[in-house]
């Protein structure tokens, strides 16, 4: 398939700032109707930062007991998340696709795991652990590692949690439901030098990030990862014509990912293989030869389980091409 490019603008490829701010973040709500806090041109990027969960007060002192007063705090909030945005890019409009290069990314210094206490909490194992807990961690951004209580160092591996465009549909909705405009996808693949394509359902797409996570495991099990603001950011956006995306893909420098969401896990991965099946199409196989390669080559996993709407992935080595 082919894809055409729209030209930036002559002088285009500038550098925006998008600092995190209280003119800049909403709390907990995707609204398509906000208005954008940055307009750019295709082909520019934009250099941002992200504040943690509920406008960035979660702090290392933050205990249980605290989470209600955060919540009441932020009144007309449908989800904890902060988002940065909207972004408006001129010349996207419905039918295009969003395309997001990832170029940096920088975690605050603090993050948090946060096991979500009865009647909230979503967490796979959320009968065995219904009180709740909060465990933070310092974040070394020399090294790129944590520890988990002074027993298990980790590797860092930060991503954006949430990206996302305008959803095609009208009025303000929860930060927590991923969906084909992206959003909370907790998509651990959209490291650095990653590239994420979104849909675009309204003119100038209306981009904003948030959620940033220090590292996590595919699955989010627990409901949440190392919970973390990103002090440094910065994207590269352009706009593709063509054939319009069902849902989000993503590419590393090795790998083809596509995403699928639904109720259960089989709606997921249903939606997940189909489209991988659809993109390898799009690259020269024919239906079936494609179906093969996804089940001798391809790997199913599990984005997340616990945001209400469940997401998988599918993943695909970029393999030598035999074929013109």
């Amino acid at each position: 398939m082919t894809r055409e490019p729209v030209p930036s603008p002559a002088g285009g490829g500038r550098t925006h700032d998008l600092p995190a701010g209280p003119d800049t973040v909403r709390v907990g709500v995707i609204d398509p109707a906000a208005p954008p806090v940055l307009t750019v041109d295709p082909g520019d990027e934009v250099t941002l930062s992200t504040w943690g969960h509920w406008g960035g007060r979660v702090t290392r002192d933050t205990v249980m007991a605290d989470f209600p007063a955060l919540r009441a705090a932020f009144p007309d909030a449908l989800g904890p998340h902060s988002l940065t945005g909207p972004v408006h890019v001129r010349g996207a409009r419905p039918g295009d696709t969003l395309v997001v290069d990832v170029l940096a990314l920088t975690p605050a210094a603090h993050g948090f795991n946060l096991v979500v206490a009865r009647p909230r909490g979503r967490g796979v194992l959320r009968d065995r652990f219904p009180e709740g807990t909060i465990r933070h961690f310092e974040l070394d951004r020399d090294s790129m590692t944590t520890t988990l209580g002074g027993k298990v160092r980790v590797p860092l591996r930060p991503f954006l949690g949430i990206m996302g465009v305008a959803p095609a549909g009208d009025g303000p909705r929860s930060t927590v439901e991923p969906g084909p405009f992206g959003g909370n996808m907790d998509l651990s693949e959209l490291v650095v030098g990653s590239r994420l394509r979104l849909p675009v359902f309204r003119d100038g797409a209306g981009f904003y990030c948030g959620d940033g996570h220090a590292v996590q495991g595919d699955g989010e099990v627990n409901q949440t990862a190392v919970e973390t603001g990103m002090d440094h950011v910065r994207l590269r956006f352009t706009v593709e014509r063509g054939t319009p995306l069902r849902t989000p893909r993503a590419e590393t420098e090795s790998r083809l990912v596509s995403t699928g969401f639904g109720a259960s896990i089989e709606e997921a991965a249903h939606d997940a293989v189909d489209d991988l099946v659809n993109w390898l199409t799009e690259e020269g196989l024919d239906p079936d030869e494609a179906y093969s390669l996804c089940s001798i080559a391809a790997d199913v996993r599990v984005t997340q389980m616990v945001n209400n709407v469940v997401g998988v992935h599918a993943v695909i080595e970029k393999l030598t091409r035999l074929w013109p």
